[in-house]
């Protein structure tokens, strides 16, 4: 479902992505991992046409990104890219006048032009998925994080995507709220949801992962499944890494 090869991606100066090669087949959930700094938020924003690749090739369900096509083709390749992936930020990005119906479904109104109606039964029932459906007609600011944050999973999911990216959908919780928002990832899990997720919960990366691929520097350093990643990694990078979080 998703392909890149030899992606880098440069920002003046610094490169960096530098040559990346990955796969992630249809329901595959594979989750980044890696120290801060080694490239993985850039690679799902490369993943979603949110950047640009500098050299090589992003493909999703065959539709490419690569820097020798024009610029009509590029902003037609990256608006359909937009339209098959769901991604869900750190932050949590809701419309703080709107409220958490009215955020879900604002991308069926606006993007769709679906009718009213039928974008406020569609927006009740992703609530309702999330765990929120009581929270209907609530503002952001009247939602703790963790609800906040499943709100944004209903907004992403409301497009219908092909693929969930999410980037570290957690550091910005209070620890106890940590586990609404990963157990509503885990129920995408079960559903079949192709997903690419970076994250610093290592207790979901081994139970939720098919594969972990493993970042440093902007390149791969290793990749492989959860059991052999936590319990045998391949490289000294990797085990100095699970070693300072006390995970090997």
């Amino acid at each position: 479902m998703i392909r890149t090869n030899g992606l880098s991606k440069a920002f003046q100066s610094v490169e960096v992505l530098k040559n990346i090669d990955l796969q992630v087949a249809a329901n595959e959930i594979v989750i980044l991992l890696g120290p801060s700094g080694s490239g993985k938020s850039t690679l799902l924003r490369c993943l979603n046409g949110l950047e640009e690749p500098s050299a090589g090739s992003v493909e999703l369900n065959g539709i490419r990104i690569e820097p020798a096509m024009t610029k009509k083709q590029k902003l037609s390749n990256f608006r359909e890219i937009r339209r098959q992936t769901g991604m869900v930020f750190q932050q949590f990005n809701l419309y703080p006048h709107k409220t958490a119906l009215g955020n879900v479904i604002e991308s069926l109104l606006v993007v769709k032009k679906m009718a009213k109606a039928e974008a406020v039964k569609t927006g009740e029932q992703l609530l309702e998925r999330v765990g929120l459906a009581d929270k209907r007609d609530a503002y952001p600011s009247r939602l703790s994080g963790g609800q906040q944050q499943r709100v944004a999973i209903a907004r992403a999911l409301a497009m219908k995507p092909a693929v969930m990216l999410f980037d570290e959908p957690t550091s910005a919780l209070d620890p106890e709220l940590v586990g609404e928002v990963l157990d509503v990832m885990r129920q995408l899990a079960k559903e079949g949801m192709t997903m690419v997720v970076v994250t610093h919960e290592m207790k979901f990366a081994r139970q939720a992962a098919n594969r972990i691929v493993f970042m440093d520097g902007g390149v791969i350093v290793e990749e492989g499944s959860p059991e052999r990643f936590f319990t045998e990694p391949q490289t000294e990078r990797a085990r100095k890494f699970l070693n300072q979080l006390g995970e090997h």
